[in-house]
């Protein structure tokens, strides 16, 4: 608009010059000419107006392919390719380890693709958005498109605002790593329906803070893996950090709090009058409110110069089967009068450690390790609690290194995992002492083509 009112003072001049030097013939031309240049302009600023406020929309992803070998069966998800833990020793008749049996997989389903979506200024903020999704769902027989990141984000100077689903902020320091796992189960690659704010403090200080809610990712009891769980609570898990930022250095802890409802309905036993006018004991399907309340702790740091990257963190939890890690609940009472059940949390202290050098060609390594700490209290029976990983491990420590090459668009890598568990007698509080070790080796080897 400034250019269309300079312009019209210009004409203005123009037009006062030409009434002293033109005919009036000339002079209407000139008026003409001038109008269509006037029109001309206004139509192209508003164009201009018009496609700033189009959102603009970048495409991008990548093929992905793994060869995959372990040395023996393993606890895994997604088809086999995200490794957990190394199965226990099950032995036969003739003392044959029926799970000391290698495997070679090789596997495009994590090919993945996405869009970045740029929009125009809402509420004096930049607006923007992202959906990503890849093939590596499963039903019986066949692969399906998997939703990854669905989200809608407000930018002002000094603070943001997320609605959607992406990783849970605890992701905010993760592993580089080759393999499909992002590091699991010592750290957490779980993705949320959230909405999350983020605040730029000064001076290098950042806050955060998120409520979430479970969805692909949940909670395992007994139903079963279900966000049901999380539903039936109606309470968000809410997440809090503080992070400091400087010449390459960043550091943090955060913190969340969760309440899951782990059944909808009991069984009670109550007194019923019969016929007769006897009275008998029966079990009456009820409603209960029961609830489970689990908490989670970390520190972290990250530290970056040149070509060297350190960072690595430690977290205390409980129940964090649905963030992809080692750990669970169980039923440690029982009230058949009302059928209501009290809970406990497994809990575990979780660490780990990743070290990266290169650009072209990158040298990395993983270290990771989990210590079961069970729960506080015993629970009912061995069948009366659930959780991710194998109820009767004591430890779990990882040792990966990794090459991975870059070549513009294209990335070469290969990967081994040493994982150790220590199995023992299964408790009833969920923490057992190890008798022995169990060791599975996978090598990875991964190509992908970035677009």
């Amino acid at each position: 608009m400034k250019r269309v009112l300079t312009t019209i003072i210009l004409i203005h001049i123009l037009l006062l010059e030409a009434v002293a030097q033109t005919d009036s013939v000339a002079l209407f031309a000139l008026k003409e000419d001038i109008k269509r240049e006037v029109i001309a302009e206004l139509r192209a600023e508003q164009e201009a107006e018009r496609e700033s406020n189009l959102p603009r929309v970048s495409i991008y992803g990548f093929l992905r392919n793994y060869i995959t070998y372990d040395s023996r069966q393993c606890l895994t998800l997604s088809g086999g390719l995200f490794n957990i833990m190394p199965k226990d020793v099950l032995l036969n008749d003739k003392g044959e380890d029926l799970n000391a049996t290698s495997s070679l997989m090789f596997v495009s389903f994590t090919t993945r693709f996405g869009f970045d979506i740029a929009g125009p200024s809402v509420l004096n903020a930049v607006s923007s958005a992202k959906i990503e999704a890849d093939f590596c769902g499963f039903s019986t027989n066949n692969l399906v498109l998997r939703l990854r990141h669905a989200y809608t984000q407000l930018a002002w100077k000094r603070a943001s605002l997320l609605l959607g689903q992406t990783w849970h902020p605890i992701f905010q320091i993760a592993p580089t790593i080759t393999g499909y796992t992002a590091g699991a189960p010592f750290a957490s690659p779980a993705r949320f329906p959230q909405i999350r704010a983020e605040f730029d403090l000064g001076s290098g200080w950042g806050a955060l803070t998120s409520a979430l809610f479970q969805f692909s990712d949940a909670s395992y009891g007994p139903d079963g893996k279900s966000y049901n769980y999380s539903r039936w609570s109606k309470l968000p898990e809410v997440y809090a950090s503080i992070k400091h930022s400087k010449n390459g250095f960043t550091y943090g802890a955060g913190a969340s709090v969760m309440s899951i409802m782990p059944r909808r309905t009991s069984t009670a036993w109550q007194s019923v009058v019969a016929a007769d006018g006897s009275v008998k004991e029966e079990p009456v399907e009820v409603r209960v409110n029961d609830r489970l309340v689990s908490m989670m702790a970390e520190v972290f740091a990250d530290y970056k110069s040149d070509k060297f990257n350190i960072k690595g963190k430690v977290i205390y939890g409980e129940n964090l089967s649905h963030m992809l890690m080692i750990g669970g609940f169980g039923a440690t009472s029982y009230d058949p009068a009302t059928g209501s059940y009290e809970y406990s949390s497994i809990r575990t202290v979780t660490s780990w450690l990743n070290a990266l050098y290169g650009r072209k060609v990158v040298a990395g390594l993983l270290l990771g390790f989990t210590d079961n700490m069970g729960a506080k209290k015993d629970f009912i029976s061995t069948d009366d609690f659930w959780m991710l990983g194998e109820k009767n491990a004591d430890y779990i420590y990882r040792i990966a290194p990794s090459v991975t090459y870059h070549a513009k668009n294209l990335e070469v890598a290969i990967e081994g995992e040493y994982t150790s568990v220590g199995y023992g007698d299964l408790a009833l509080n969920g923490r057992t002492k190890a008798t022995r070790n169990v060791v599975n080796t996978r090598f990875n080897l991964m190509v992908r083509y970035h677009f």
